[in-house]
């Protein structure tokens, strides 16, 4: 994400530092999403009856399965990190609590990707150059939109499969936009550097003078050329055993994201099994991809109700609400805390995590 003079910083009193834009629209995230499901929950007739049929047992492990999630991606971040990052010892301190922490900022604005600023911040603190940071933590990103866009077809031909043509087609849609998308962002880069546009630099000159100008235009050639080596370094065949550690931790990740609708969805009264499960959470999860609310906000919701009425012919605004709220808000809570706490330890050691726009400015 980048920054203009029109997107100011959030600054706490220590140096870490995130576009106030970023801040605002975590805001929202947490009222909109919120105000989504006590909407749908009043306009579509749910009672704290039905919430009590399903049963606070299951509600607690949908919540502890959704929550586990977080533990295997610290466990990702780490591996990917020691494998990518090339430190011999590289200071790994803080490495849990900003995984967790840059979650929450995906999970409550428009973008999933947004928590990468995080992570990046955090590497290049702990010494990564600016190219190799930003890798990192796109790796990362690449990684879970392949696998989960991959379950997302499985469910959109299973779809299809039932006849239901326009869900089938808009899951099958969302998920080869995200993975032509990532492949395009991710391979180009790695094949070649990037050209900037001369006109780039003429338009700059126009805007704020020729010597401004030619220090942006500098700038950004040698930002786009430690981007382009830091993607060419990452695909190479000695980052496959972290490539296929990635992978298995993502699956894991992601069947955890399953069990949670399981045990929903069967304690309410549809016998479904995990394999299932797991692939209707992502097909549903990559339809609320696309940006329009905060958060898959409405979205998410919608499409699960349509997913397991066309499939499955069942019909339960409860358990819908139920799996929403033990998978987004309770991780909401959980990372929220996690953010609250990284942002006081930032304002005590502000050195650790330095201002990522900055750092990229000045190479």
């Amino acid at each position: 994400m980048s920054r203009t003079n029109a997107d100011p910083i959030e600054k706490p009193t220590g140096g870490f530092q995130l576009p106030k834009s970023v801040m605002k629209w975590v805001a929202v995230g947490l009222v909109l999403s919120s105000a989504v499901v006590i909407i749908i929950s009043l306009y579509s007739g749910v009672k704290f009856s039905d919430f009590e049929s399903i049963g606070y047992l299951t509600f607690g492990l949908a919540a502890a399965a959704s929550a586990a999630r977080l533990l295997v991606q610290i466990v990702r971040f780490r591996v990917i990190t020691v494998g990518l990052s090339g430190e011999a010892k590289l200071d790994l301190s803080g490495l849990a609590l900003t995984r967790i922490s840059s979650e929450f900022i995906s999970i409550s604005t428009p973008t999933a990707s947004t928590g990468v600023i995080l992570r990046t911040a955090w590497l290049a603190g702990k010494g990564v150059i600016g190219g190799k940071a930003i890798w990192i933590g796109y790796f990362e990103v690449l990684i879970e939109v392949y696998v989960g866009a991959g379950l997302a077809i499985i469910a959109a031909a299973y779809a299809l499969l039932k006849g239901a043509v326009v869900l089938g087609s808009t899951i099958a849609v969302v998920a080869l936009v995200l993975i032509v998308g990532y492949t395009v962002v991710f391979i180009i880069p790695a094949k070649k550097a990037i050209k900037i546009p001369h006109l780039l630099f003429r338009i700059a000159e126009y805007l704020v003078g020729g010597e401004r100008a030619t220090e942006f235009y500098v700038r950004t050639i040698v930002a786009s050329l430690n981007f382009s080596l830091s993607a060419r370094a990452i695909l190479t065949n000695s980052t496959l055993p972290v490539l296929v550690k990635a992978v298995f931790l993502t699956l894991i990740e992601d069947v955890l994201a399953g069990s949670a609708l399981w045990l929903v969805l069967n304690a309410a009264g549809l016998k479904i099994d995990l394999l299932s499960s797991t692939i209707a959470a992502f097909g549903v999860v990559t339809v609320a991809q696309i940006p329009v609310s905060i958060g898959g906000a409405g979205i998410t919701e919608i499409t699960m109700q349509s997913y397991l009425t066309a499939i499955y012919g069942f019909s339960s605004w409860a358990a819908v609400v139920l799996w929403r709220v033990a998978t987004y808000q309770v991780l909401l809570a959980l990372t929220g805390i996690a953010f609250m706490l990284f942002l006081r330890k930032a304002t005590k050691h502000p050195e650790q995590v330095p201002d990522v726009e900055h750092q990229k400015n000045s190479r």
